[in-house]
């Protein structure tokens, strides 16, 4: 039997995962960020592979994978996530908005700008393009909340077979992933139309998502047939460090315009087998990787796009940007976590 959804170590990993996303995103100088960014290459798939985890978690001792069950659970956790969706999309939408007004263009030129066949195209093929991140903000951060949507669905649709297809389809979407990366470094193709080293063309739904949140359901299953992972300890721990030092070696070899290194499938797997293994009973990560790692990664992206503007326009110095990391961290903490630390402590005292 599985342990409880509530798992305090997996919340922890994850607000730790959310701050190196972060720091990627507002960046720093110096050798330190390489280390970093190799690392953050890990911090999105674990979080796909923790959903999967979850997605069809039973705390009894039967077998969930009859294909009404599936349905049923994919179907409250797409919901649930069409719900979010909605409220960050009309956040960044609303500020894109403000920022196009602002610098003197019409709604019509906005529209136009933002929604169009060629960026419709983008969006939906890829779960990128200018639908969800244009000159207001430049990171695209969000093609995970559609990516997570697109998996949801096809789990759906396609319940009757998933235990049947799962573990093949793991283990070919890998393959189609890293040969693309090869032809990105090697022999650059361009399907579409659009280079292959164009970040989108392979971190996507597909090659992404699909694996990643099929990693975490087939580690659920594993984790129903074996009753004390007790003894994967000292083999996770080995495979999350050495996961992380490949990435770093990959980033070395291969530089940063690759997403997937093979380090950052090791070390998902190993911080999969850590959490079932290793027990947290702080309550300070806990609860800010339960109640406010979500906003910090949905938001991050608009507060360091108000910190650039505000330098641009001479609000803040450019002297003040060189912590511009440890800024949006702070006002993270101020907006997401104080309120949260503060709600858990009066429920506890």
């Amino acid at each position: 039997m599985g342990k409880p959804a509530e798992n305090r170590f997996i919340y922890a990993i994850k607000f730790i995962a959310c701050i190196f996303i972060v720091t990627t995103h507002a960046r720093f100088n110096g050798p330190l960020w390489n280390i970093v960014f190799a690392i953050d290459h890990c911090c999105v798939p674990f979080f796909l592979a923790v959903s999967g985890r979850f997605l069809l978690y039973n705390r009894g001792m039967s077998n969930i994978y009859d294909t009404a069950t599936i349905r049923h659970k994919t179907k409250n956790s797409l919901l649930r996530l069409l719900k979010i969706t909605g409220v960050v999309y009309l956040v960044h939408l609303i500020f894109s908005f403000c920022f196009y007004m602002i610098k003197g263009s019409s709604v019509i030129e906005w529209l136009t700008m933002k929604f169009n066949l060629h960026e419709a195209f983008i969006f939906f093929v890829f779960n990128s393009g200018r639908f969800i991140y244009d000159g207001s903000y430049v990171y695209d951060h969000l093609w995970y909340l559609f990516v997570m949507i697109y998996v949801y669905i096809l789990i759906y649709i396609f319940a009757p077979v998933l235990r049947k297809w799962y573990k093949a389809l793991v283990g070919i979407l890998l393959a189609l992933l890293f040969f693309g990366e090869l032809l990105q470094v090697y022999y650059p193709i361009r399907p579409f139309g659009v280079s292959i080293n164009t970040w989108y063309m392979l971190r996507n739904w597909l090659f992404v998502g699909i694996p990643f949140v099929l990693i975490g359901i087939l580690f659920n299953d594993y984790v129903y047939k074996v009753k004390d992972l007790s003894r994967m300890k000292a083999p996770a721990i080995i495979m999350t460090v050495g996961g992380i030092i490949l990435s770093y070696v990959e980033f070395l070899i291969f530089g940063g315009d690759i997403y997937i290194y093979v380090g950052s499938i090791i070390t998902t797997v190993g911080l999969l087998f850590l959490s079932e293994c290793s027990s947290y009973n702080g309550w300070v990560l806990y609860t800010l990787g339960k109640r406010a790692s979500s906003n910090i990664y949905f938001y991050h992206v608009l507060i360091i796009a108000v910190l650039d503007i505000m330098a641009q326009n001479g609000l803040i110095s450019w002297s003040v940007m060189t912590f511009k990391p440890l800024l949006v961290m702070i006002i993270c903490f101020v907006l997401f976590c104080i309120k949260p630390l503060i709600e858990y402590r009066k429920r506890n005292s």
